[in-house]
């Protein structure tokens, strides 16, 4: 069991989380419910926006090597095309909460 250095509740280990405040750099352990009140969103809510955000810029650096390949290959029309459609996998992509 650890304590929360915010409301000094006892958590489970696994439940703890390690927060690291901006200003200070100082890390501390927190729980859940301090983390929600903290961020604004609950923990899981935290964890899959995260996931989304590496899946869109993974998406998106795909998609800009793909069209350098086709620009390079076919000529500047299908570039043109893989340049339109890596700004919409990444507006698209930004879009989804």
């Amino acid at each position: 069991m650890i304590q929360c250095q915010k409301c000094n509740k006892s958590i489970p280990d696994e439940q703890g989380l390690v927060n690291t405040n901006p200003e200070t750099n100082e890390k501390m352990v927190i729980c859940q419910e301090c983390f929600k009140e903290y961020m604004g969103v609950d923990y899981k809510t935290f964890q899959v926006r995260k996931e989304n955000a590496k899946q869109g810029c993974l998406a998106t650096v795909v998609c800009l090597i793909v069209t350098a390949y086709a620009f390079m290959e076919y000529g500047a029309l299908y570039g043109a095309v893989g340049l339109i459609a890596t700004g919409l996998i990444y507006y698209f992509s930004a879009k989804i909460k």
